[in-house]
């Protein structure tokens, strides 16, 4: 019965200890998803096309972040599009973009709370063609 008892203790141990790690592990800070390869402008300006939902993670110190939108518009039919950005899955802003000029946004992060690192997850109504949603610039932070 001992043997057991030790056992399950160092099982629920090794449990709770790899589903603390996984909450919030390091290398969040590396992964995205929806977020394409690296590219630059004919300025100079690198981006990053989204999908229709494209999500990154931020340290959870930053009080706020700017980040540079814009898209194409092939033809003068163009629909704007609009991008909707949340901070941990809660809404945080909606921007439209009109025409193809950067637009910087800037949200505000919640307070820091227990964790390393926010998600951040911007959503677009409708894609281009390729799935394209929206340019994500270079991002900066306070």
């Amino acid at each position: 019965m001992t043997r057991r008892l030790l056992v399950l203790v160092v099982a629920v141990i090794l449990c709770g200890s790899t589903l603390a790690y996984l909450r919030d592990p390091p290398w969040l800070l590396t992964t995205t998803s929806g977020l394409r390869e690296w590219e630059t402008d004919r300025d100079g300006t690198r981006f990053r096309w989204t999908d229709g939902h494209a999500s990154f993670f931020v340290p959870s110190e930053w009080k706020s972040v700017e980040l540079p939108l814009r898209t194409t518009f092939g033809s003068t039919g163009d629909w704007p599009i609009a991008a909707t950005i949340a901070i941990d899955d809660r809404p945080a802003d909606r921007v439209t973009l009109t025409d193809g000029a950067w637009r910087r946004t800037t949200v505000r992060l919640p307070p820091r709370g227990s964790r390393r690192v926010r998600r951040i997850d911007i959503r677009v109504d409708r894609t281009r063609d390729g799935n394209r949603g929206v340019q994500l610039g270079e991002i900066s932070h306070r």
